[in-house]
């Protein structure tokens, strides 16, 4: 995430930020130039006092760009839910952040807009996933200790919210990104082969009695159910790296002039090997940054060759598909 200012006192304010902490001034997110600007007259999105949502409206719509992309919301009539829910539209908010950052767009090749059921728990299971651009998340995954009970349980080194959200709108982007294009036999070769029954091999995958598997072929085991979840896993991984870097770039560090070029906008840089170049030491110091507060890792993967060249793959897809449109433009 880029380092925003206030535009009244020009102090540093945060993504998620409502007012200026310094002066007070009403802000709000504008999307369509990515910068915070001063909350202007009927510019308030309707979940700014519900769930505190800072982006603006556009034209006359009641909603901003993200609100407007939930279809289904939980049921609010409980203190905790809304503050779940809260929670759910911070995380989507800096998912469609990495998108706006990416151009990748939210709309299929079909005409199908990316939308997002955000359900309970309470009466009937809710499996988060992703169906033909529509993403169900269960609103408990808004719920730390829930969460954390589920990453246990699932024997997951790492599970958070943004993590689903960004792994879910892979699904989307597979899509759009792979599926039909040149990039679909290289794919297969690297991913492994889609057409295989999905559903048998989750099934599979959950009815495993050795959790065990190869962490050199893939950045994570639920990688290893089918090569749909192997690409989402990996999509997100991406976005966790670039994201990141767009944090560090911020930051009063000392770099070498190929770092600041890349720290110039990681989300549109053309060499993969400099985004990885600055990762790698990036992702282990921020590991020992959070032992020595005696916390877990922050980001506990290795990239293996392997995995290397998957990451590289996503690289060079959203790159293809944002070239592609500005030779059609």
């Amino acid at each position: 995430m880029k380092e925003f200012q206030c535009p009244s006192c020009r102090q540093p304010v945060l993504f998620e930020h409502v007012a200026c902490a310094n002066c007070g001034t009403p802000l709000v997110f504008d999307a369509s130039c990515i910068d915070m600007r001063k909350l202007g007259l009927n510019q308030a999105c309707r979940n700014r006092e519900i769930i505190g949502c800072n982006w603006c409206v556009e034209a006359v719509d009641w909603y901003c760009r993200s609100c407007s992309l939930t279809r289904t919301t939980p049921d609010l009539g409980s203190t905790r839910n809304i503050m779940l829910w809260r929670r759910m539209e911070e995380a989507k908010r800096r998912l469609l952040y990495d998108l706006r950052r990416l151009q990748l767009p939210l709309v299929s090749r079909s005409g199908a807009r990316v939308a997002f059921d955000i359900l309970s728990d309470e009466a009937n299971p809710i499996l988060t996933g992703h169906l033909a651009g529509v993403i169900t998340l269960n609103l408990a995954e808004a719920d730390d200790v829930e969460r954390e009970a589920r990453r246990v349980a699932f024997r997951e080194p790492y599970r958070t919210l943004l993590g689903h959200f960004r792994h879910e709108i892979g699904h989307f982007y597979w899509d759009l990104l792979v599926n039909g294009t040149a990039f679909q036999a290289p794919f297969r070769l690297i991913f492994g082969d889609e057409t295989q029954d999905y559903q048998a091999a989750i099934s599979s995958y959950y009815g495993r009695t050795d959790r065990s598997y190869d962490p050199r072929g893939f950045i994570s085991e639920y990688a290893t159910s089918h090569p749909w979840e192997d690409w989402a896993e990996t999509f997100a991984h991406f976005l966790h790296i670039v994201a990141t870097l767009d944090s560090l770039a911020g930051l009063p560090l000392s770099l070498d002039e190929r770092a600041r070029q890349t720290l110039t906008d990681p989300y549109f840089e053309s060499d993969f090997e400099a985004l990885l170049a600055l990762w790698m030491p990036l992702s282990r110091g921020i590991n020992e940054l959070n032992r020595s507060l005696g916390m877990s890792d922050a980001y506990p993967f290795d990239i293996s060759p392997a995995v290397k060249g998957k990451l590289h793959l996503v690289h060079m897809a959203i790159s293809a598909f944002r070239d592609q449109r500005k030779l059609a433009a």
